[in-house]
């Protein structure tokens, strides 16, 4: 399953970057669905340069959410700006047709004024939110697919089998073997 973000043509990708619909809501509770939560859908650009996720500190007000503290950011304009921090929850959807299914991340946002001109996005989509996903940007095809991080399950080694527990022999005959067979 994957979210798939696509523009025009290449050119809007260089020009503007890809867009994301994400959900943004109040920190959600366990098995809590974001629609429970009462979000705003809202569209922000992914940039693998920004180390934190940014959002227009208006969408956060308009939640009722309060500044868990401030922090000190400088963005493109190189200008240091105190800018509130929030608590906030990100629902992405992944998948399509009949198998979709929402993805929550809850992180802490920087809250950044609105800017003078309109633009087609509310905020930047940073790393803290990429470190729980696959990013594939195709600049020729003018998609990026966000791909989520699924656990993997546990190897067959690691499963206990017939109450046997693997031990520090059982791993140095497995080397030994790997080894004779690398030799062959």
């Amino acid at each position: 399953m994957k979210h798939r973000c696509q523009s025009a043509n290449a050119d809007s990708l260089v020009l503007q970057g890809p867009l994301v619909e994400v959900t943004l809501t109040r920190p959600l509770q366990a098995g809590e669905a974001s629609a429970q939560a009462g979000g705003v859908k809202v569209r922000l650009m992914v940039d693998t340069g920004a180390q934190k996720t940014v959002i227009d500190r208006g969408i956060a007000e308009s939640l009722g959410i309060v500044p868990i503290r401030f922090e000190e950011m400088t963005g493109v304009s190189h200008v240091p700006e105190n800018c509130p921090v929030y608590l906030l929850s990100i629902t992405l959807v992944v998948g399509d047709g009949t198998k979709k299914r929402g993805i929550t991340f809850t992180s802490e946002m920087i809250g950044m004024a609105t800017p003078p001109n309109p633009r087609p996005f509310n905020g930047l989509l940073g790393r803290d939110f990429f470190r729980f996903v696959r990013l594939i940007y195709d600049g020729s095809g003018a998609y990026c697919d966000i791909i989520p991080v699924i656990p993997e399950p546990p190897s067959k080694r690691s499963v206990n089998t017939g109450g046997h527990k693997p031990d520090r022999r059982d791993r140095r005959k497995a080397e030994r073997e790997a080894r004779r067979k690398n030799r062959r």
